[in-house]
C-alpha cells in the first residue's frame, strides 16, 4: 500500500472517529431520550440489517484464517507446530462460520420463512461450519498463490486486531452489566437507566427476579456495531491477500461508514443498544484499524536499529 493511500485512509477513518466521538458525547447526555424516540422493535428489515452487521468481521476472518493456515504449513517450524497452527486456524474458521451463519439463518427463518423450514440449531451450525470451511479453503488457496514475503505477519496482525477487539467488547459487556434499552423501557422494577460509564450492580438478582436472560445486561458496548465497523479492517486484510483490491480501499472506506451507521441505527431501533453503546463499539474497531495503519519498519530498518 502506498503512503498516499495509507494517509487518505487514516484521514478518512480519523474523521469517522470524530463523528463517533460527537455521537458518544450526545449519548452521554441524552441516551435515554434518544432510546425512547427511536425504539420500534418489530421491523423485519431492521432486524435483518442488524444481523448482517456480523458479516464484515466473521466471513473475511474465516478466509484470512485459511491464509494463515497455509503459511503455517509452509513455514520452517517443527512439523508438529506447523500442523497444530494450521488445525487451529481451520477450527476457528469453522467456529466463526458456524456462529454467524446460525444467527443469519435464524433471522431468515423468523421473518418470512425464507429458508422454507425451521432448521434445528445443530443443522444451522452445520451449515455455518461448511461455510467457514469453504472460506478457509479459499484462503488456503489464495495463500499458495500469493508469494508476498510478509503476508503471514500482516494477515496475522489483522486477525489479532479483529480478535482482540471482539474479546475486549465481550469482557467489557460482562464487567459493566449495562441493561439494554428494551429492558429499561419495559419498566421492570429495579431496572432503571444507568449511564455507560457506571457499572450496573445487581444484574444477577434482577435476571432471576424477572426471568431475564443474561443478554439483557450486555448493552455496553455494542458487539454488532464493533463488527460492522470492522468492514475496512477486514477489507484491508483481503487486499493483502488479493492485491488487486488495494485500488478499491477508498470505496471500502465509504462502505465502512455506511455499513457501520446503518447497523448502529438498527441496533438502537431494536432497543438492543443506547447511542453511547453503538458509538463506543464502532470506535473500538476504528481505533484498531488506525493502529494497523501505523507504518512498520522494513527488515533493513529493523536490522539497522538493532545494530545501534
Amino acid at each position: 500500500m502506498s503512503q498516499e493511500v495509507r494517509s487518505k485512509l487514516v484521514r478518512g477513518m480519523g474523521a469517522f472517529a470524530a463523528v463517533l466521538v460527537v455521537m458518544l458525547v450526545v449519548g452521554t447526555f441524552a441516551d435515554y431520550q434518544v432510546a425512547q424516540a427511536v425504539y420500534a422493535p418489530h421491523n423485519p428489515l431492521v432486524v435483518v440489517v442488524s444481523t448482517l452487521g456480523l458479516v464484515p468481521m466473521a466471513y473475511p476472518g474465516c478466509l484470512l484464517l485459511g491464509v494463515l493456515a497455509q503459511r503455517s504449513l509452509a513455514s520452517r517450524k517443527a512439523p508438529a507446530l506447523r500442523v497444530a497452527g494450521a488445525v487451529l486456524c481451520a477450527a476457528l474458521a469453522l467456529l466463526f462460520g458456524a456462529l454467524v451463519t446460525r444467527a443469519l439463518l435464524s433471522v431468515l427463518e423468523g421473518f418470512g420463512g425464507i429458508t422454507g423450514t425451521e432448521l434445528p440449531t445443530a443443522a444451522r451450525m452445520g451449515v455455518g461450519a461448511v461455510v467457514g470451511a469453504g472460506l478457509c479453503a479459499v484462503g488456503f488457496g489464495a495463500g499458495k498463490a500469493n508469494d508476498a514475503r510478509d503476508l503471514a505477519r500482516n494477515v496475522l496482525a489483522v486477525i489479532i486486531a479483529l480478535a482482540a477487539t471482539y474479546v475486549l467488547v465481550e469482557v467489557v459487556k460482562v464487567l459493566m452489566s449495562r441493561s439494554r434499552p428494551r429492558v429499561v423501557l419495559a419498566g421492570y422494577e429495579g431496572i432503571g437507566f444507568s449511564p455507560w460509564y457506571r457499572k450496573f450492580s445487581g444484574a444477577s438478582e434482577l435476571m432471576a427476579a424477572h426471568d431475564l436472560g443474561k443478554d439483557a445486561f450486555k448493552s455496553f458496548p455494542s458487539g454488532h456495531s464493533l463488527q460492522a465497523a470492522a468492514f475496512l479492517t477486514s477489507f484491508y486484510g483481503l487486499s493483502l491477500v488479493y492485491p488487486s483490491l488495494q485500488g478499491k480501499l477508498g470505496a471500502a472506506l465509504v462502505a465502512e461508514v455506511v455499513c457501520a451507521l446503518a447497523v448502529m441505527a438498527c441496533r438502537m431501533i431494536l432497543g438492543a443498544h443506547f447511542l453511547s453503546d453503538v458509538s463506543v463499539g464502532a470506535l473500538i474497531s476504528v481505533a484498531a484499524f488506525l493502529c494497523l495503519m501505523v507504518p512498520q519498519k522494513e527488515p533493513a530498518q529493523r536490522a539497522a536499529s538493532a545494530s545501534r
